[in-house]
């Protein structure tokens, strides 16, 4: 009898390229043998956190990550840096220069303040360079690039207002230039509550919103079979682990609206259809709750349309359910308009601005993604 042994090679595949780190690396080679354009200082940038990773957390009207530059001005006062995008802003590149050097014209933002906050503080925002949206979870968790950006000492222009006030470069003033950074709001367990984003959750899990208008979030293990209005029980994330519940999927076990949890069946109030169970509407935080739930706490409702006069001056709810908005008087007439909610403004349309409402948060927080669409005459 004949003994055949065969050997065997092991034969181990390369990991293809990841197509977004891959774009990342393509830019940063772009600006290696770069120079500071004349007259401008180098920067680098520190890390940036969005809204939730701030302490207390703040929300922006739009997407807006927050960090430092290095120092360069007085060392005992800090030089922030935000970079500030549309809710709809797109994965891929873009220029900069498209912003005009204006706050309120730019769709993407990158500025800063050399000693913020002091009687010495200059503003500077960018003139040109490029941005590169590589990776997008949700409006407030992206990963990225920016490259050759060059920003301009600039002060306050009209508009002066809020909730969006505009910039202009000073002549003659000083510039400041980052070669390269990169930047990345992406949390373990991150996730987007909109519809359309929900053939992105796992199976047996739950995207719970963690800004009031339910555009940004983070999975929950859904290990029950709990639904609309049961006590339910929540065990917090460690490091390596996602929060769990015992509530079914598709259900967060939420104290949003009382002193214990329940869990309350998801929603997305833009959706045309949110889909909240008979007798409940899509409230804040993208749950579905009874309306005579959320009145007793403050939740204003006016049964005004959009576009009609509400009977009150101010209310968080007017339309119905999968059209919804706010009342707001801005004549001040008494009586205020239904205005249709909008997260990104960029959805608001010509002559229209995106205002917000502010929800005061825990230890001096704010919320202020709530945005809706009035006609603001410029």
């Amino acid at each position: 009898m004949v003994l055949l042994t065969a050997v065997v090679g092991c034969h181990q595949e390369t990991p293809a390229p990841d197509p977004e780190q891959e774009s990342v690396r393509a830019l940063e080679q772009e600006t290696l043998h770069l120079s500071p354009p004349a007259g401008c200082t180098e920067l680098t940038l520190g890390e940036l956190a969005n809204g939730i990773e701030l302490s207390p957390v703040r929300y922006g009207q739009q997407p807006t990550y927050r960090g430092e530059f290095s120092n360069l001005g007085d060392p005992a006062i800090a030089d922030t840096a935000y970079i500030r995008l549309d809710v709809n802003t797109a994965r891929g590149l873009h220029d900069l220069a498209n912003g005009g050097t204006n706050l309120f014209t730019c769709e993407q933002c990158v500025y800063g303040y050399q000693d913020a906050g002091a009687s010495t503080a200059k503003t500077f925002v960018a003139e040109s360079g490029k941005l590169l949206l590589a990776r997008k979870v949700s409006p407030q968790q992206t990963a990225g690039a920016l490259a050759d950006v060059v920003l301009r000492e600039s002060v306050a222009a009209p508009p002066l207002r809020v909730p969006y006030t505009g910039t202009a470069p000073v002549a003659g003033g000083e510039c400041r230039w980052i070669r390269f950074a990169t930047w990345d709001t992406i949390r373990q367990g991150g996730c987007d509550p909109r519809e359309g984003a929900q053939a992105t959750i796992p199976p047996n899990h739950t995207c719970a919103a963690d800004d009031t208008v339910a555009s940004d979030g983070t999975l929950e293990k859904s290990l029950g079979t709990k639904t609309q209005g049961e006590a339910c029980t929540y065990t917090p994330a460690s490091a390596d682990q996602l929060a769990s519940t015992d509530c079914a999927p598709g259900y967060a076990c939420s104290g949003a609206y009382g002193d214990t949890r329940q869990c309350l069946a998801t929603c997305d109030f833009m959706a045309a259809a949110p889909g909240c169970p008979t007798g409940t509407v899509c409230g804040v935080y993208g749950l579905c709750i009874e309306q005579s739930v959320m009145e007793p706490i403050g939740y204003l409702f006016d049964p005004a349309r959009i576009g009609e006069t509400c009977g009150v001056t101010f209310s968080e709810y007017c339309g119905v359910e999968g059209a919804r908005g706010v009342c707001m008087d801005l004549t001040r007439s008494g009586h205020g308009t239904c205005y249709r909610y909008a997260r990104a403004r960029s959805e608001c349309g010509a002559g229209e601005e995106l205002g917000y409402i502010s929800y005061p948060l825990a230890n001096g927080g704010a919320d202020n993604t709530s945005g809706w669409c009035y006609p603001d005459g410029l």
